[in-house]
C-alpha cells in the first residue's frame, strides 16, 4: 500500500505542474492524539484524547499564486483504541486498524516576516482507506489500585469491530508556521484537527467495579484525531527550471 501511494504521488507530477509558480515534494511526520466518544448505561466508562503512534506521510503540492497552494499527499496512520474506568490511572490502549489516507488540501499563506517566515491556515478533505476492514477484535481484563481509598478494582470484557466502514472521510483544518531558507528548502511545523463523519471503530464493553453489578457501554470513533507534524518539502520545479535554463 505504501509503494501504490508512492506512485500515485508520482503520477501527480505531470499534472500539478504548471505556470512559474513552484511545485514541491515533502515530508511530514509527527505525534497524533486520537479522540473517543462513548456512552455509558453505567456510571464509571469514560474516555480522553490520546497518544498511540505517529502519522506520518508524503506530500506534493502545487503553489497557485503568491497566496494559495493545492496539496495532496499520502499518509499511513495506526490508530489505536482505548478506554478508561473509574479509579483506574492509565486505562487500556490497544491497536485497533490502520488506514491509508489521501488529503486535498488548499492552504492560505500569510506572510509574517520578509518571505522567509509564513503562518498557513490549511481546510481540507481526507478520503482515507481503512486497512483493517472485515476484521474484529476482543479482550478481557482485570485490574486493582492499592493507592485508592476505596481499594477499587476493576474488570472489564470488550468486543471491537472495525469493519464499520470500508473508506471515509475527514473534513481537515490546521495551522502551521513555514521558514524558507536561502536555497528554497522549507521548514514546517503544523497543528491540525481532523474529524469524521460517521463512526469507524466501536468497542461494546461490559465492566465492573468492586465485583458490582455489571454494567456496559460503548466507545466510538470517527476517526478524529489531533496532530502535530513537522514538515519538510522542497520545491521539485527547481530542478527543471535549472535544466532549462542551462
Amino acid at each position: 500500500m505504501i509503494k501504490s501511494g508512492i506512485k500515485y504521488l508520482l503520477l501527480l507530477l505531470p499534472f500539478v505542474s504548471f505556470g512559474q509558480n513552484s511545485t514541491y515534494l515533502g515530508i511530514e511526520i509527527g505525534p497524533k492524539f486520537e479522540v473517543y466518544q462513548s456512552t455509558d448505561n453505567g456510571n464509571g466508562l469514560y474516555t480522553k484524547p490520546f497518544f498511540f503512534s505517529p502519522i506520518y506521510g508524503l506530500t506534493i503540492g502545487q503553489e497557485i499564486n503568491n497566496t494559495f497552494t493545492l496539496e495532496t499527499g499520502f499518509f499511513v496512520n495506526n490508530y489505536g483504541k482505548s478506554y478508561r474506568i473509574e479509579g483506574e490511572g492509565f486505562g487500556r490502549v490497544t491497536n485497533a486498524l490502520v488506514a491509508y489516507q489521501i488529503p486535498l488540501r488548499l492552504k492560505a499563506h500569510i506572510n509574517l516576516l520578509k518571505d522567509k517566515l509564513s503562518l498557513l491556515t490549511t481546510v481540507g478533505y481526507t478520503f482515507a482507506i481503512n486497512g483493517d476492514y472485515g476484521s474484529s477484535g476482543s479482550g478481557s481484563s482485570f485490574s486493582s489500585s492499592i493507592y485508592s481509598s476505596n481499594n477499587d478494582s476493576t474488570r472489564t470484557e470488550c468486543i471491537s469491530t472495525y469493519s464499520l466502514k470500508k473508506s471515509y472521510g475527514l473534513i481537515e483544518a490546521g495551522l502551521a508556521l513555514e521558514y524558507k531558507f536561502k536555497n528554497s528548502l522549507r521548514l514546517s511545523l503544523t497543528a491540525n484537527y481532523l474529524t469524521g463523519l460517521s463512526r469507524v471503530v466501536e468497542t461494546d464493553v461490559k465492566y465492573w467495579i468492586n465485583d458490582g453489578q455489571e454494567q456496559t457501554g460503548t466507545v466510538f470513533s470517527n476517526g478524529d484525531y489531533y496532530s502535530i507534524k513537522l514538515g519538510i518539502k522542497y520545491p521539485i520545479s527547481n530542478l527543471w527550471t535549472k535544466k532549462t535554463n542551462e
